[in-house]
């Protein structure tokens, strides 16, 4: 294994730190003070360097020192500590996986699916549980989440989900349309299937509480630090040695906490695919104006049961960010911040599902990359010659409550490998780990292979009158 930066995928975006200010990027980093840590100027040696700055790297971080306080753990961030998807999702955790559960049983048989997505609901308990426990301000609420059916089909679809979800024991409701309208209310809202566990919160005040937390705890954090070679020494034993700009970081182990920026790395660049998605945000709303679409009474997080979903929650101020509409793949797997076209495509589709709301003000528009695996699900593991290189990726759009607690799942078989005294229990691990995703394409048949499959469930969604 041998990782290089491309940096030829960022030329899209503006440099996040200019004159040592950060450029903000989504509406939830303008609600959380962001001052840029200075970069890795000197060589280190480490048990473990953390390449990511998002909630993988930073809960994998955590896990380790509350393990092992003694270790030796340093962070690398190529921007500031939440910069990437973990600060700017729509802040939803909750225990989706797959395209939904339905889509699980059918692959992996309904009790695999059962086992997999109880670890998810253990997953969105265990933010619950940290937000708790170490008071972490980031806007915590645990609204529940619908699911909404628009169309027929997806009904047909959803009730067959329903009942999956009773035959493994979750308390899953189904909602009827005059149920639905205690939640919402629209004209193509039919019905839905309600979870009263997800929650929501804002996630980059989240990835920074977390970054406080774990320097408080004593890992090295170095931001505008990015990682430009991997180097994997064949010679068993041999330390790990990573390169960034000014400086060189030999470690025991290394974890790659990168999803969709994986592929600028060259990290399963063949196997995860940087996919885009954007969210719009609208100015706060009145009282009044929720009453009329049905949203004062519960603040009920919700999405719509399409291939090209829509996702849509309340802020703390009662904004509404609506994301979604369409996911797309730029050429070269370039990164970019706002596509306007589809974000006009989302204020166009929020004014067709609330016309009362048609003269509402939209304040924001921002998107980001996913780490997206062709089955829609995620692959933690290990690798390198001396199995050393520890991985979690291919979240898919559901990353926000399994990143959170990818750490509990990868700390004890790191150091169990470390041999540290006194090792915790390792885990059931889940049957994505040591799970390679499907093999895609290279380069332009790749691209243009993942278009026409966009393009195909667009026409899916659009046929079916979702």
């Amino acid at each position: 294994m041998h990782l290089h930066l491309n940096p030829a995928p960022y030329a899209a975006v503006d440099p996040p730190v200019r004159d040592g200010a950060y450029r903000t990027v989504s509406f939830w980093h303008e609600t959380v003070p962001i001052t840029p840590g200075p970069p890795l100027d000197h060589d280190v040696d480490c048990d473990v360097a953390i390449i990511g700055g998002g909630y993988t790297g930073l809960s994998t971080a955590y896990h380790l020192k509350q393990y092992a306080p003694d270790l030796s753990v340093v962070l690398l961030e190529r921007a500031v500590i939440g910069h990437g998807a973990s600060g700017r999702n729509g802040g939803f955790a909750m225990p989706l996986l797959g395209w939904d559960l339905l889509y699980t049983a059918e692959k992996l048989g309904e009790a695999a699916a059962g086992r997999a997505y109880r670890l998810m609901y253990d997953a969105v308990e265990h933010v619950k549980r940290m937000v708790r426990e170490h008071q972490l301000d980031c806007d915590l609420e645990t609204t529940g989440y619908i699911m909404i059916n628009t169309c027929k089909r997806r009904e047909a679809r959803a009730r067959r989900e329903h009942t999956v979800a009773e035959r493994l024991g979750f308390d899953h409701q189904w909602l009827d349309h005059n149920a639905l309208q205690e939640h919402i209310r629209g004209e193509q809202f039919l019905s839905g299937i309600y979870d009263p566990h997800p929650c929501i919160l804002n996630p980059a005040k989240l990835a920074r509480a977390m970054k406080r937390l774990i320097e408080s705890l004593g890992v090295q954090v170095y931001e505008q630090t990015p990682l430009t070679e991997l180097v994997v020494n064949r010679s068993p034993g041999a330390r790990l040695t990573l390169r960034t700009p000014q400086a060189k970081v030999q470690a025991r182990q290394v974890v790659l906490a990168v999803n969709g920026y994986g592929a600028s790395l060259g990290f399963m660049k063949d196997r995860i695919l940087p996919v885009h998605t954007y969210i719009v945000l609208t100015e706060p709303l009145s009282q009044q104006q929720l009453e009329g679409i049905g949203w004062a009474k519960y603040r009920t997080s919700l999405e719509t049961a399409r291939n090209m979903i829509h996702y849509f929650r309340l802020t703390a101020d009662r904004r509404i960010a609506f994301g979604g509409e369409d996911a797309d793949l730029y050429p070269g797997g370039a990164y970019k911040d706002v596509d306007e076209k589809i974000c006009a495509a989302l204020k166009a589709r929020f004014r067709e599902y609330f016309p009362s709301l048609r003269d509402v003000r939209f304040t924001h528009q921002w998107g980001g990359v996913l780490g997206v695996s062709l089955d829609m699900f995620p692959s933690f593991g290990r690798g390198g010659p001396d199995n050393n290189v520890f991985h979690a990726t291919g979240y898919s759009g559901h990353g926000v409550s399994l990143s959170n607690y990818a750490g509990a799942l990868l700390a004890p078989e790191m150091l169990h490998a470390l041999g540290v005294p006194n090792p915790p229990p390792r885990l059931e691990l889940p049957f994505f780990y040591g799970k390679q995703p499907s093999w895609l394409p290279p380069g332009p048949l790749r691209y243009y292979g993942m278009r026409a499959y966009r393009l195909a469930l667009r026409a899916q969604d659009r046929l079916e009158g979702a």
